[in-house]
């Protein structure tokens, strides 16, 4: 993974969301062919006879009624659709849901909740789901384990046929069976969050020292190194540590929001500083960067990081 600096190799510590410049906010009544048109998904160019070009008809129905889906499912699950958005070309097209659990630690530390519906297949007949924080002080997001469902069938993809129009005319409408499901997966989706939430506040009160947070940052990006070293000093940083796991140890103090009560040298602040690292500083662009964050080597990195935090 590429590690993006400024121009005077130092690290920029930018507070933004992960996915700015990539999406775009919806309005939750949006139609599913108004998002493939938010998104530029799929359109044909046609000529505008007052002059320049204008966007015409979808190539495809797949990103529509993957859409549809999206829709439909939040809808069903009582969760409004807040942003919609595209990676690698097109290949990834994803949307975020608000959940209402979001809570703060310490009166300063807000965490919000989402859901996050994503499909990578060209056919958009598979819909993959999971559940995420997203920590406003410091910009960083960090999917939350549950006993969701992390996968469904796009059962609103409409059946080609061999006269036309080629397709059916209606969608595929949620069941019983799905819509119950669905529930099912938004419940579990909230509990895991509500969990969390109760994690976040056993993290901040563990304090750490120099050489715990130096140990932490060896085992999450460098654990085949770490396994081998009794002790982690100043020396060990400067001749072995990586790009990745000097900028983790950097972040821990001068990342956004790690000047926050909650992050003085805590378990909280160690997890955040390498959720922060995935999110904006791997990755040789902005894209890249999330789609390591969310669906790559970076998800499971932050994994590892939880995983460890929890364990100090």
């Amino acid at each position: 993974m590429d590690i993006v600096t400024n121009r005077k190799n130092k690290m920029d510590w930018i507070k933004e969301k992960p996915w700015n410049g990539l999406s775009v906010d919806i309005n939750p009544n949006i139609s599913p062919r108004e998002m493939v048109y938010k998104v530029k998904l799929d359109l044909e160019m046609s000529w505008n006879p007052t002059g320049g070009v204008r966007p015409g008809r979808p190539k495809s129905y797949a990103n529509q009624e993957m859409f549809q889906f999206f829709k439909s499912f939040t809808e069903h699950g009582g969760v409004p659709l807040e942003t919609i958005g595209t990676l690698d070309n097109g290949r990834i097209v994803w949307a975020l849901a608000t959940l209402k659990e979001e809570f703060t630690l310490m009166k300063a530390d807000n965490v919000k909740a989402y859901l996050l519906l994503y499909s990578r297949n060209k056919n958009r007949d598979n819909i993959e789901i999971y559940f995420t924080t997203f920590r406003q002080a410091g910009g960083n997001t960090l999917q939350i384990p549950s006993k969701a469902r992390t996968f469904f069938k796009n059962i609103c993809r409409r059946p080609f046929t061999k006269q036309f129009p080629f397709i059916s005319l209606e969608f595929h409408k949620f069941d019983e069976s799905i819509i119950r499901k669905t529930k099912e997966t938004i419940t579990h989706g909230r509990e895991a969050i509500i969990d969390f939430a109760k994690n976040a506040e056993c993290l901040i009160n563990k304090k750490v020292n120099n050489q715990i947070a130096n140990r932490y940052m060896f085992d999450v990006f460098q654990p085949e190194i770490s396994k081998n070293l009794s002790s982690i000093g100043n020396k060990e940083v400067n001749e072995l540590a990586d790009k990745k796991t000097k900028i983790g140890i950097e972040a821990i103090t001068k990342a956004p929001g790690q000047n926050l009560e909650t992050s003085c040298m805590t378990a909280w602040s160690l997890l955040n500083a390498v959720t922060y690292t995935v999110d904006h500083c791997l990755g040789s662009d902005q894209d890249s960067r999330l789609r390591l964050a969310w669906f790559g080597p970076g998800a499971k990195i932050k994994q590892r990081a939880l995983e460890l935090a929890q364990n100090l």
